[in-house]
């Protein structure tokens, strides 16, 4: 039997999350882009070409930090942005405050990351785990609710 979709008001949330997500990693993008002119590394150089290996140790670390922290992010956007939907069209408020959690984590990640050293990226990779797992639980819930398996 169909079932109508009534979307409430309160998913925006769930919506304005998944654009801050996006709007978070094109920013962390950014800071990659200041990082190939400051270290000289174009295109098509992902830090171990031609370009990079010109670079001292300490430059080159410091270039793949910037850049293995924004390609973490890419990695984990499509998940983490369709989760925070799917959670939101079954519980808006959770979706809307675990995609908070969420943008939270990959900030503490970033700065602890690109700021100190790639261990200090820790707390802010557990807090942007546990939010998606939460995100993609809620998801998976409300869609077995949905078949009537719970």
């Amino acid at each position: 039997m169909p079932t109508v979709l009534t979307i409430d008001p309160n998913f925006g949330w769930s919506v304005l999350a998944a654009l801050a997500m996006g709007v978070q990693c094109f920013v962390a993008g950014g800071t990659v882009a200041a990082a190939r002119k400051k270290y000289n590394v174009p295109h098509p150089d992902c830090g171990a070409g031609r370009h990079a290996s010109k670079l001292s140790d300490e430059d080159w670390k410091k270039f793949n930090v910037i850049q293995r922290c924004h390609l973490n992010y890419v990695e984990m956007l499509s998940l983490a942005q369709s989760s925070v939907l799917l959670a939101g069209l079954f519980f808006p408020r959770v979706a809307g405050a675990l995609g908070l959690s969420y943008i939270f984590g990959r900030f503490l990640y970033a700065r602890g990351y690109v700021g100190s050293n790639p261990q200090a990226r820790a707390p802010g990779f557990m807090i942007a785990l546990i939010s998606n797992v939460g995100m993609i639980g809620a998801a998976g819930y409300g869609a077995l609710q949905l078949l009537g398996y719970l």
